[in-house]
């Protein structure tokens, strides 16, 4: 097998991971899971993927999972510490790969990345902001939540610039362009850097995946809005920890 995806972990995470990018075409027989618990691979197999079990960590199951020719890695382990050392060993094995990670915490994320991360997802922080989101506005969390549904309603998409946007202003495109991808770096929409679209830019555009099933935001019902203030001190308290 070369250039599938590697996915470690099969649990909420691992399979949101997996549906997302087989939305975009991605065929399940290019998936393989990894995953210590033998009834989560078997689980994995049901689905139509390739399963290995095993612990992640160590380069023989990472190699028993072609870890070394694929083309994308994700790791999206229940612990912060073993989706670290599941980065160092997949970076050793293979160093062009993309590897994106899941963590827990908002500090275990530079540690992710300097184990050979491309990008790191902070799970626990990501669920606050788009709660505090549903908070403020309603509407805008449901619009956060339909974008990151890779496959119906709006979807987030990264595409090339075609010849004939060449030269032209991001707002001349027929997409809605969210922001611009100019070798390392990623512009917004209004920034004044973009100047005009160049043929070597990439960009992240909203386009409407079924236009004949999806329905829009503002056509749902949604709950008004609460203003947001300040707890009192007596109910400034801590829920139990996130499991």
């Amino acid at each position: 097998m070369r250039d599938h995806t590697v996915v470690v972990g099969f649990g909420t995470k691992g399979r949101s991971a997996i549906q997302t990018v087989c939305a975009t075409g991605l065929r399940s027989k290019q998936v393989v899971v990894v995953d210590p618990s033998g009834r989560a691979v078997d689980a994995a197999v049901a689905d139509g993927y390739t399963g290995v079990v095993g612990d992640a960590t160590r380069s023989d199951v990472l190699l028993r999972a072609e870890a070394q020719r694929a083309r994308q890695i994700i790791i999206a382990t229940q612990r912060d510490d073993t989706a670290v050392l599941v980065a160092l060993t997949a970076r050793q094995l293979n160093g062009e790969a993309k590897i994106v990670a899941a963590v827990r915490e908002e500090e275990n994320a530079p540690l992710l990345r300097q184990s050979g991360a491309d990008a790191v997802v902070v799970s626990a922080g990501a669920a606050g902001r788009l709660l505090g989101l549903s908070v403020l506005s309603p509407s805008a969390a449901m619009v956060m939540e339909d974008l990151i549904q890779q496959g119906s309603g709006l979807d987030l998409v990264e595409r090339p610039v075609v010849k004939a946007e060449v030269g032209r202003g991001v707002r001349e495109t027929e997409d809605l362009v969210v922001s611009v991808i100019r070798g390392h770096r990623v512009l917004g929409f209004d920034d004044p850097a973009v100047g005009t679209l160049q043929l070597t830019d990439r960009l992240i555009t909203v386009v409407r995946a079924d236009p004949a099933t999806a329905t829009a935001p503002a056509a749902r019902n949604v709950p008004e809005a609460q203003p947001c203030r300040a707890p009192d001190a007596a109910q400034d308290g801590r829920g139990p920890a996130e499991r």
